[in-house]
């Protein structure tokens, strides 16, 4: 039992972790992003006997197997252990209880005044995280919480689980779209859509998502991470259908100008900038979003805005990297990636993000273990048009 305990801890390790171990560098990344989460130390030999040399003579010790608990959440291997055997036993009587119980404390009891609530932000995140070891829980969940004003607005709309786009979360967004039925939100849900099918190659769907989207207009009280959202779609729906994309370049450019002074109270995880400057590097634009990327970098000398944090910095500096790839910069775009560490990538888009990030690496070093991790994330996120970026 005790092996199996083991096994199914390194799995959840590399879960959190978003990329398998493999190699020496993973090991030693594991080290320092156990030390900077937890403040833990373990030692480099140890993760490497652990996760690379597995049939070793000795059994991990009590301290790492706590450790790496740790990490995963959990206060010891023991809490790990009861953990994974309730999510496996727990009958569907007790699941309801649990989510019921849950629910009306937590989504339909707490009033968040305002939407940028980064404590709120961390206890929702918190419980993503833990509702992954329960799965039998989260279609259940999600279909309670799109019912209740904060699960719309800080679990759908704030916290977006790009890496779970094509699991449970983009399933999540149907249940969203039943419930909240106000033009920004079903711009926002049918944009996620359409990005969901653009990334896993499903033409009619960008189609779809596309038409359901744009049947509204934005105006000056769509908020702009919405409006963000609409226009990437729109960009995404072009590329499939190799349509000229200049006006519509010209148009995103002429309602970012129109609104960029607007200050919002929206969540650090999401703005325009970013979201734009990303969808303009997934469709090959690079030079215009090169401008999108320096608006961001130039609003946070300024200190107008407070999202700018450690991920949202970590993938900016990718964003950057990529561009420079792209337009002639290389040298710049290999200092930038020497500086970037992946394990600070958000844990919503933590494999999305890596495989952006070791594509990115394959121009400076064709590394074939690099090549197997990137085809590992591909699979387990099903992001297949990211296979040819």
């Amino acid at each position: 039992m005790e092996a199996q305990g083991i096994n199914l801890l390194k799995s959840r390790v590399e879960k959190i972790f978003g990329r398998r171990i493999r190699s020496s560098s993973a090991c030693q990344n594991l080290c320092n992003d156990i030390f900077e989460v937890n403040r833990d130390k373990i030692s480099f030999n140890t993760i490497r006997r652990l996760f690379i040399s597995p049939h070793a003579e000795n059994s991990p010790s009590s301290y790492t197997l706590n450790v790496l608990s740790n990490y995963c959440g959990f206060s010891s291997f023991d809490d790990f252990i009861t953990g994974v055997h309730q999510s496996t036993t727990i009958n569907h009587e007790k699941q309801h209880g649990i989510l019921v119980n849950y629910l009306t404390s937590f989504f339909k009891k707490i009033e968040v005044c305002k939407r940028n609530d980064t404590t709120y932000l961390r206890i929702v995140q918190q419980t993503i995280l833990h509702l992954e070891q329960y799965p039998d829980l989260i279609d259940c969940f999600q279909k309670e919480i799109a019912k209740t004003e904060n699960g719309q607005k800080f679990y759908f709309e704030g916290l977006i689980f790009i890496d779970k786009l094509n699991s449970y979360y983009g399933s999540g967004l149907q249940y969203y779209l039943n419930e909240k039925k106000t033009k920004e939100a079903q711009m926002f849900g049918h944009s996620l859509l359409c990005y969901h099918s653009w990334l896993i190659q499903h033409n009619e769907g960008v189609e779809k998502h596309y038409k359901k989207g744009t049947q509204f207009s934005i105006d000056k009280s769509t908020s702009s991470p919405v409006v963000a959202r609409y226009f990437a779609a729109q960009l995404f729906y072009n590329n499939v259908f190799s349509l000229n994309q200049d006006s519509l370049l010209a148009k995103i450019r002429q309602s970012y100008l129109s609104i960029k002074e607007y200050k919002e109270s929206y969540s650090y995880l999401n703005c325009f900038e970013v979201i734009l400057s990303e969808a303009l590097i997934l469709v090959s634009h690079y030079d215009e979003a090169q401008f999108y990327i320096d608006e961001i970098l130039e609003k946070g000398k300024r200190n107008i805005s407070s999202y700018i944090d450690v991920a949202l910095g970590e993938n900016i500096c990718l964003l950057k990297a990529i561009v420079f790839a792209h337009t002639g910069k290389e040298k710049k775009a290999y200092e930038i990636l020497q500086d970037i560490n992946p394990y600070r990538f958000s844990f919503l888009s933590k494999q999305y993000q890596s495989i952006l990030y070791l594509s990115i690496k394959q121009i400076f070093k064709n590394k074939t273990q690099d090549k197997e991790q990137i085809q590992h994330l591909i699979r387990e996120t099903g992001f297949v048009r990211l296979s040819s970026i």
